[in-house]
C-alpha cells in the first residue's frame, strides 16, 4: 500500500507519456484521473492508519550509495504530517486531472499535460514520503522541472516561455540555500537522515546551526514565493488554469512550507532564525495583500492571495506552531483549488478572458460557477465556519501571544482587511456589476461541461467542511494562547470592514484608480520588485556572467589550451621545426654535430 502510492502516478506518467497517441486524447485523461483517484483513495487509508490510528510507519527500499562514513539509503517516512500531506496532493491533483479533461478537451496535445500533471503528482509525493534531505532534494528538483514544462505547455507562447524560464532560475536561487545546508548539515552530523540529525541536534555547534537554519529556509523562500523571490509566482500563471490550481494548491508552494515543518526541531534551536521566519512571513502576507487589492487579471488576483496565505503559514512556524501551520497549508489547499479552478469555468465560459474589468454580469448566465467562487471567497477571507476560519484566526492569536514580535499580528490582521477587499472586489467585478463583455461573447455564456462542474462542486464541499472535520487530527497538541475578546474577533471586524468596503467602492463611481493613483501604481507594479530586481541584480549578474563566460572562458581560456589553442601550438610548433630544413649542407652538418655532442655527453 504505502509503495503504490508512489508507483501509481509514475506508471500513469510513463504510459500517457509514451503511449498517449494510442491512448487517444479521452483514454490518456481517463487512465490518468483513474491512477490519481486510486492513489487518493491509498492516501486515506495511510491517513488512517498513521495518524488515526497512530502507527508511523518508516520502510527502508535499500541501498542508494555508500562513501566513506556518509551513506544514504532509498527510505519512506509516513507520519502524520506525511500524510496529510499525501491526502492534500493526491486529492486536488485527481480533481484537477478530471477538470482537465474538460478543460482542455480542444487541446492536441492532452496525453503530454496529462502525463506533465501525474508525474509532477509523483515527485510531490517522493518530496513529502522521504525520510532523507537527499532523496526530499530528488521532489525537490523534480517539481521545479515539471513546473517549467506546465508553465511553458503552451510553447508557441513568448510569455509562457519567459515565465516558465523565470519560475525555474527564481528556484535555481532558493535551491542554491538547500544544497549548502545540506552540504553543512554533513559535516555536522556526517548524515542526511531526518531521524539521525534531530538525534544528533545538541551536538551541533550553534553558529553552524543558525547558518543551516537560515540556508533551509533561504531554499524554503525560494519554493514558497516569500518576500525577494515571489516574483516567479504571479508570471506562472501564463500556463494552463489547471496546471495554477495544481501549483498554487497542493504542491510546488507548498514544498517550501512542508521543509519548514519537516525541519522544525533544527528551527527551534535558534530563535533568531524563528523571528526572522516570522517577521518575513508577516512582511509577505501584507506585500501579496496590498498588490492583489489592484491587480485585474482574474487569476493574478488569486495568485497574490496565494503568495499572502503563504505568508500566515510561514508565520505560524516562526512562532514554533507547526501543526497549525500544516493546519492552514491544508485547509488552504482546498479552497484555493477551488478559487482557481473556478476562475478557469469563468474564462472558460467567456472564450479566454481575463480581465476583471471586461467581464460583469455574469451571475444570471453562470450562478453555479458564481456559487463556487462566493464559497471559495468566503473561506479565503475566513468567514465564520468555513474552513479557512479554523486556521487563519488561530494563526493570529498565537502570533499575538509572542509579544516580542507583536507588529506581526497587526501587519496579518490587516492583511485579512485587504483578503475581504480583493475577494468581494473580484466577485463584484466578475459577477456582479454591469458587463462590460462583447454582446456575442456575453450572449454566448453557459455553464461549463459536468468534467469541470463536478470537481468545483467536491471541492465546495472541502472548503466548507474540511476545516470542521480535521481540526481535532492536525490539532492534537496545539494549545489556543488565552487572549482577550478584542484581539479574538479584531481579524473578523477588520474582514467584514473590507468586505463592505470593498462593495461601497466599487459598486458606487468614487474613482478608486484616480484618488490613489501613486499608490495604485506603486501597488499595481508589485511594489517595483520586478524592475530593482532587474536593473540592480539581473542586469549586473548577466555582465558579470557574460564576461567571465565569453572574454574569460570562451573567448580566452579555452581558445589558448582548448582544442583551438592546442592545434594553433601544434601548427606554430611544426613550422618552427620546418625551418631547420633550409635544404643546405652546412645547417645539416650543425645539426648533426649538436646531436652527436648531446648523445656523447649522456644526454
Amino acid at each position: 500500500m504505502y509503495i503504490l502510492v508512489l508507483c501509481i502516478p509514475l506508471l500513469s506518467a510513463l504510459i500517457s507519456g509514451f503511449w498517449g497517441r494510442k491512448l487517444g486524447a479521452r483514454g490518456a485523461g481517463v487512465l490518468t484521473s483513474c491512477c490519481i483517484s486510486i492513489a487518493a483513495i491509498i492516501s486515506g487509508c495511510i491517513l488512517y492508519e498513521t495518524s488515526l490510528s497512530g502507527s508511523p510507519t518508516y520502510l527502508k527500499l535499500g541501498g542508494w550509495f555508500d562513501s566513506e562514513l556518509f551513506t544514504t539509503d532509498f527510505g519512506l517516512q509516513f507520519d502524520n504530517l506525511t500524510s496529510t500531506m499525501l491526502i492534500l496532493i493526491t486529492s486536488v491533483s485527481a480533481l484537477v486531472h478530471i477538470y482537465s479533461t474538460g478543460y482542455m478537451s480542444e487541446d492536441p496535445h492532452i496525453p503530454r499535460f496529462m502525463s506533465y500533471l501525474s508525474f509532477f503528482t509523483f515527485l510531490m509525493i517522493v518530496l513529502v514520503t522521504s525520510d532523507n534531505y537527499v532523496q526530499l532534494f530528488i521532489g525537490w528538483e523534480g517539481v521545479g522541472l515539471c513546473s517549467y514544462l506546465l508553465i511553458n505547455f503552451w510553447l508557441t507562447r513568448i510569455k509562457a516561455n519567459k515565465a516558465a524560464m523565470k519560475a525555474m532560475l527564481i528556484n535555481r536561487v532558493g535551491d542554491i540555500g538547500l544544497v549548502l545546508a545540506m552540504f553543512m548539515i554533513i559535516k555536522e552530523c556526517g548524515t542526511l537522515e531526518y531521524s539521525t540529525i534531530f538525534s544528533l541536534l545538541g551536538t551541533i555547534d550553534r553558529k553552524n546551526l543558525i547558518v543551516i537554519c537560515l540556508l533551509l529556509f533561504f531554499g524554503a523562500v525560494g519554493k514558497s514565493a516569500q518576500l525577494g523571490l515571489h516574483t516567479w509566482l504571479p508570471d506562472a500563471m501564463e500556463g494552463p488554469t489547471p496546471v495554477s490550481a495544481l501549483i498554487h494548491a497542493a504542491t510546488m508552494v507548498t514544498a517550501g512550507v512542508f521543509l519548514i515543518i519537516r525541519s522544525g526541531p533544527l528551527f527551534e534551536g535558534s530563535s533568531l532564525v524563528l523571528t526572522v521566519v516570522t517577521c518575513l512571513g508577516a512582511l509577505t502576507a501584507f506585500f501579496a495583500a496590498t498588490t492583489g487589492v489592484v491587480q485585474n487579471d482574474l487569476k493574478k488576483v488569486i495568485a497574490y492571495s496565494t503568495c499572502s496565505q503563504l505568508g500566515y503559514m510561514v508565520m505560524a512556524c516562526g512562532v514554533s506552531n507547526y501543526s497549525t501551520s500544516l493546519f492552514h497549508l491544508l485547509n488552504h489547499g482546498f479552497f484555493k483549488a477551488l478559487l482557481f479552478l473556478s476562475a478557469g469555468s469563468v474564462i472558460h465560459a467567456v472564450n479566454g478572458e481575463q480581465d476583471m474589468r471586461k467581464m460583469g454580469g455574469l451571475i444570471r448566465l453562470i450562478p453555479f460557477t458564481y456559487t463556487m467562487v462566493l464559497i471559495g471567497s468566503l473561506s479565503l477571507m475566513a468567514f465564520p465556519y468555513l474552513t479557512g476560519f479554523y486556521s487563519k484566526d488561530l494563526i493570529l492569536e498565537l502570533t499575538y501571544d509572542k509579544y516580542y514580535i507583536v507588529f506581526a499580528y497587526w501587519l496579518g490582521s490587516f492583511s485579512a482587511l485587504l483578503t475581504a477587499f480583493y475577494s468581494v472586489r473580484l466577485i463584484y467585478l466578475t459577477f456582479l456589476t454591469n458587463t462590460n463583455t462583447n454582446r456575442a461573447i456575453f450572449i454566448g455564456v453557459d455553464e461549463s461541461s459536468l468534467n469541470i462542474t463536478f470537481p468545483l462542486l467536491l471541492l465546495a464541499f472541502g472548503s466548507i467542511f474540511v476545516g470542521y472535520l480535521a481540526k481535532e487530527m492536525v490539532l492534537s497538541n496545539t494549545i489556543s494562547p488565552i487572549v482577550s475578546n478584542f484581539i479574538k474577533t479584531t481579524p473578523f471586524v477588520l474582514s467584514l470592514l473590507g468586505m463592505f468596503s470593498a462593495f461601497i467602492v466599487y459598486s458606487s463611481s468614487m474613482g478608486f484608480r484616480w484618488r490613489f493613483e501613486g499608490l495604485y501604481t506603486f501597488f499595481n507594479s508589485a511594489w517595483q520588485f520586478n524592475y530593482i530586481i532587474n536593473n540592480f541584480f539581473v542586469n549586473y549578474i548577466w555582465k558579470f556572467g557574460h564576461l567571465i563566460t565569453y572574454r574569460i572562458i570562451d573567448r580566452g581560456l579555452l581558445e589558448i589550451i582548448g582544442p583551438r589553442g592546442a592545434s594553433q601550438l601544434l601548427i606554430r610548433s611544426t613550422q618552427r621545426v620546418s625551418n631547420l630544413q633550409s635544404g643546405t649542407v652546412f645547417n645539416y652538418a650543425l645539426i648533426m654535430i649538436v646531436f652527436t655532442s648531446l648523445f656523447i655527453l649522456g644526454f
